[in-house]
């Protein structure tokens, strides 16, 4: 049996490195995956959870708002200290019918108006809906100004 040559022994040496290697440098290697992953800002979790709180505690307090607002309407006699409406006429509108604000409350006092919502379809696309929402309870009050 002739002995190996050293070319020989240098071939058998170098695939056996890469056969160990070959796991190593495959998991080093840079992937498209790995770019990208790479190119990302880093997200810090206690900033997002910051962010996630305070968009939260935005939230609470917007209905907290809200909910004060709607009870201060309900209880606004929209009449100054004469006992006349306060209510204010706005004609600035695409329809030319007239609405009114009332500067205590800031209640909007519209007309009847088509609006629309989106509604989901039984084969998954959305399509807008039409209804009708009704006038405001007061809307009598600025007919009756408007025709003053």
């Amino acid at each position: 049996m002739a002995e190996p040559t050293q070319k020989e022994l240098i071939r058998e040496t170098v695939k056996e490195l890469f056969k160990e290697l070959g796991p190593v440098l495959q998991s080093i290697a840079l992937t498209p995956e790995k770019l990208r992953e790479a190119q990302k800002p880093y997200e810090d979790p206690a900033e997002l959870a910051r962010e996630l709180r305070e968009q939260q505690n935005w939230r609470r307090q917007e209905n907290e708002k809200d909910k004060i607002k709607l009870e201060r309407q309900s209880h606004c006699p929209h009449k100054d200290k004469n006992g006349k409406w306060a209510i204010s006429l706005v004609h600035n509108y695409h329809d030319h019918m007239p609405r009114g604000i009332c500067p205590l409350c800031e209640a909007f006092i519209h007309p009847a108006y088509w609006d629309y919502r989106p509604v989901a379809q039984p084969d998954g696309s959305i399509k807008d809906e039409g209804y009708i929402v009704k006038e405001h309870p007061l809307y009598h009050v600025v007919r009756t100004l408007e025709s003053f």
